[in-house]
């Protein structure tokens, strides 16, 4: 077999082993993974009330996520909401909760504290996450819509408009983590962008977005694989040999060569190359914590820019042909 199409098949070997076990999408299955990470015991605590709270975090989280995947339709970027947030919106509905209800069976809607945890959760939890005005607008109406004493009432509408009939989901009507578990299981298994309060054309992003990632990923095997063959080939580095290029006029070097080559160019620009001062240490100095802080930083600095210039020029050198003698394995 040839080695390029070695390289294709092992590329795509890893591309269908993340595929595979990448997780399902979808709000029912967003929303079953978040109650399935909770213990039973920490949703069915006292006061009654929390099992519902924990349902609107786990909605609003499948929100948050979800519309991901419409980026720039649903957040003008990809954001890191991962399960870190979950578990700190967790925490901090415990905290509340715990603190407004002193044991108590059950806590009024009305006393829970709204205004509290809507301001967390848009401005530190989820929010802290966010840099454009736009998208804390979105998420500041997302907070405010799902946590509100109303989503304790029957007929709260999560989702105006399901399917093409018209039909509306409602919240379900549960004091415990089985109750919603059951009411998730029952919902579709693909729910269209509207769930997420897009347009429901906004799938065509998502095929849009695949399709060039799909063909940007596919240039770059096509690129790859066309130099593969010197890639994993011994370059002769000999002045001779760079004597005769030079002379010809021609540059045989594979196309990662050339890019490496003017990327090092770049850095080698950019870094600086004096070496730190070193700070003068005295008899009264040493003695101050904030300067042997300084001291240490600075010698660490020192290090760390000679190792980088003296990886960037060797590079340089190999990219260039001008090295003697066949890179090392590090320079590799």
């Amino acid at each position: 077999m040839h080695i390029s199409q070695i390289g294709i098949t092992r590329k795509m070997r890893v591309h269908n082993y993340k595929t595979f076990f990448s997780l399902t999408d979808g709000i029912k299955a967003n929303l079953l993974r978040t109650f399935n990470s909770i213990p039973s015991n920490r949703v069915n605590k006292a006061p009654n009330e929390r099992a519902r709270m924990y349902f609107l975090l786990a909605w609003f989280h499948a929100i948050v996520q979800e519309r991901l995947r419409y980026t720039p339709l649903g957040w003008s970027k990809k954001y890191e909401f991962n399960e870190s947030d979950l578990k700190c919106a967790c925490d901090t509905i415990d905290r509340w909760i715990d603190d407004t209800a002193k044991g108590r069976e059950n806590l009024p809607p009305n006393k829970i504290p709204w205004d509290a945890l809507c301001t967390l959760m848009s401005q530190s939890i989820y929010g802290g996450r966010i840099d454009n005005n736009f998208d804390q607008l979105l998420m500041n109406d997302f907070v405010k819509n799902i946590f509100q004493p109303s989503t304790f009432e029957s007929d709260f509408l999560l989702v105006e408009k399901v399917d093409d009939q018209g039909n509306k989901l409602t919240i379900p009507d549960g004091l415990r983590r089985e109750d919603f578990l059951r009411w998730m299981e029952k919902l579709p298994d693909d729910q269209s962008p509207s769930w997420l309060g897009l347009p429901n054309n906004a799938e065509t992003v998502i095929l849009q977005t695949k399709a060039k990632t799909f063909i940007q990923k596919l240039l770059k095997m096509q690129a790859v694989t066309e130099d593969e063959d010197l890639a994993y080939q011994d370059v002769d580095f000999s002045e001779e040999t760079s004597r005769r290029r030079s002379v010809i006029g021609g540059d045989a070097r594979p196309q990662w060569m050339k890019s490496l080559s003017q990327s090092v160019a770049k850095w080698l620009e950019i870094v600086p190359k004096k070496p730190l001062e070193q700070l003068k240490r005295t008899v009264e100095n040493i003695k101050d914590p904030l300067y042997r802080f300084f001291e240490r930083e600075c010698t660490i600095g020192r290090k760390l820019l000679k190792t980088v210039l003296t990886d960037l020029n060797d590079v340089a050198l190999v990219c260039d042909l001008k090295k003697k003698k066949v890179p090392t394995a590090t320079l590799r």
